[in-house]
């Protein structure tokens, strides 16, 4: 349905950040931290229509197609919002590309959204959705038909979201959490949904990034602000009372791994494929090793994909032919040459698209096999090597990650303990940070020990707080290697 309408006024806002004493800007568009907020990065300024849905789902296209930045945030409130949470408070237009060829190939869509950088980082949960959804899901493609797997080269073990329901929401968290966990931070902010379109809710949270969403929908009640704020503050509160819950790091022990789940036993499996006689070099170096094993079986996928998105165009090639030709016997308009004009072009160019789709495709999913395995089976081979090589005891890097807290964004992916010079106990762990995206994920070395007093080290940086000192330094991703942290344990 077009309708003459107009995008968000960022003056909607204005009389209600007001009354609440916020600070106000007509626009200042907020970084692309969440999934959500990262819509539209990359498609440019375009002509787009703007695009509304309302509660019964009707969908209504602006007749305004002037043009839009690929993102923007507009009508901006800043300040301690109801609830306690400071941060702010906008509507937000992010344009989706629909395709060449549709009607409204460019739209712009409205979104409400509550935004707050907390301190906690990846402590209490590193990446949390939640909605009537629970978040983003993304499909797989299994090709043939199943099988039981006789080893770890017959197929992938996805790692697993936690997935928990709680105050009528679905909530997916990454790495998974407990559902206990969970509920113990959204439980108390779910009472506030109760002024809210809660079906229109989305909620992210992006190590230390909190965005609280009302989908498709300018909400300019000072109400539903409201519950909408307070609902955000309570999850805050909730998340800080996690973060604060757990018990203190102790330098002496190693924190016991994890009984073993399916994804665990398919890598340990993956990993005992290779009879490594010396520690691999770095976790780059054993990723690259197990490769090797899996890209003839990565290469079987891609075939696979490739014929059935070929065959799959093809073939609706043809049927657009088959079409063309049918309306010209049915109709005496529509005269036989032309009808066989455009079959062979259908054809023709169903050909070529099918080839060249089919080969993009079954790229995609070889190399998406390919890091699938060889990824995970890496980091654990090096994990297992360096605890070797440096004598030290791996540890569930999950459990310490909830119990330290890290001067930078990112997740633990290995964790050792042990003596880190003779008589000097503590944690040596490695962290990545893909927040970032769409840009390339950061990688950190982390030692933690007992306090000294001692300067920080040329090339690292340091912390001490709470007894214990951080000393970490930004690497590659080819420095996650056995030189780099031999060198950050003498160093500390």
């Amino acid at each position: 349905m077009l309708r003459s309408m107009r995008g968000p006024d960022p003056n909607a806002l204005r009389s209600w950040a007001a009354s609440q004493g916020f600070a106000w800007q007509p626009e200042d568009t907020l970084p692309p931290v969440t999934p959500r907020l990262r819509r539209g990065v990359g498609i440019g300024e375009h002509r787009a229509y703007y695009r509304s849905i309302s509660d019964r789902g009707v969908t209504t296209i602006s007749a305004d197609n002037r043009k839009k930045p690929e993102r923007e945030t507009v009508g901006v409130c800043q300040g301690r919002l109801p609830g306690g949470l400071d941060g702010v408070v906008g509507h937000h237009v992010h344009q989706i590309d629909q395709g060449p060829g549709h009607e409204y190939r460019y739209v712009a869509v409205t979104d409400t959204v509550v935004f707050a950088d907390l301190p906690l980082r990846a402590r209490p949960v590193f990446h949390l959705e939640g909605g009537i959804g629970g978040g983003e899901v993304k499909a797989a493609i299994t090709i043939g038909k199943p099988k039981e797997a006789s080893g770890p080269l017959d197929g992938v073990v996805a790692a697993l979201h936690g997935k928990t329901e709680s105050g009528g929401l679905q909530w997916s968290s990454f790495p998974a959490e407990a559902d206990e966990r969970i509920r113990r931070i959204v439980s108390a902010s779910t009472r506030s949904l109760d002024g809210l379109p809660w079906q229109r809710t989305v909620v992210e949270y992006e190590c230390g990034r909190l965005a609280v969403w009302v989908k498709d929908w300018a909400l300019i009640d000072p109400d539903s602000l409201d519950a909408l704020c307070r609902f955000a503050s309570g999850l805050a509160d909730g998340l800080a009372e996690v973060d604060g819950a757990g018990p203190p790091l102790a330098l002496e022990a190693a924190l016991p791994m994890p009984d073993p789940g399916a994804r665990e036993k398919w890598v340990a499996a993956g990993v005992d494929l290779v009879e490594w006689e010396e520690p691999p070099v770095s976790v780059v170096a054993a990723q690259e090793r197990y490769k090797e094993d899996v890209k003839p079986h990565a290469t079987r996928t891609g075939w696979k994909v490739y014929g059935i998105v070929a065959v799959s165009l093809f073939v609706f090639s043809l049927l657009i032919a088959a079409a063309s030709l049918g309306l010209s016997l049915a109709f005496d308009q529509y005269p036989m040459p032309v009808a066989i004009v455009v079959a062979v072009i259908a054809v023709g160019f169903g050909a070529i698209a099918a080839n060249r789709v089919g080969l993009e495709t079954g790229q995609e999913a070889l190399d998406d096999r390919l890091s699938a395995s060889s990824v995970p089976w890496g980091i654990e081979a090096f994990a297992r090597g360096y605890a070797e090589h440096a004598g030290l005891t791996h540890e569930d890097q999950e459990e310490f990650r909830h119990r330290l807290e890290v001067p930078f964004r990112g997740r633990c992916q290995i964790a050792w303990q042990g003596d880190l010079n003779p008589g000097q106990p503590g944690h040596l762990s490695v962290w990545i940070d893909p927040s970032d995206t769409p840009e390339p994920p950061r990688f950190y070395l982390l030692a933690v020990t007992a306090e000294t007093g001692a300067a920080t080290p040329v090339g690292y940086e340091s912390k001490e707080a709470n007894g214990v000192r951080l000393t970490w330094q930004e690497v590659s991703s080819v420095q996650r290697a056995i030189h780099r942290l031999d060198q950050l344990r003498a160093a500390i």
